[in-house]
């Protein structure tokens, strides 16, 4: 997996903490973390701000 901030080589590695066990991609480069959640959450994200996008662009051409 390529890392989307700075395209680096990203792994799965395994996180714990006293009640959770979780896997999530740990990027070797930059140390960024993306899991289930993070990547769900960019998901909304970007589909809501296209959303705007493409309204915007609508009220611009009515």
């Amino acid at each position: 997996m390529e890392c989307p901030k700075c395209r680096g080589f990203m792994e799965l590695e395994r996180f714990s903490d006293f009640f959770l066990v979780f896997y999530a991609w740990k990027c070797f480069n930059c140390g960024a973390i993306i899991d289930r959640t993070i990547a769900e959450n960019r998901r909304k994200s970007l589909e809501a701000a296209t959303v705007e996008h493409s309204k915007v662009e609508a009220a611009a051409v009515s």
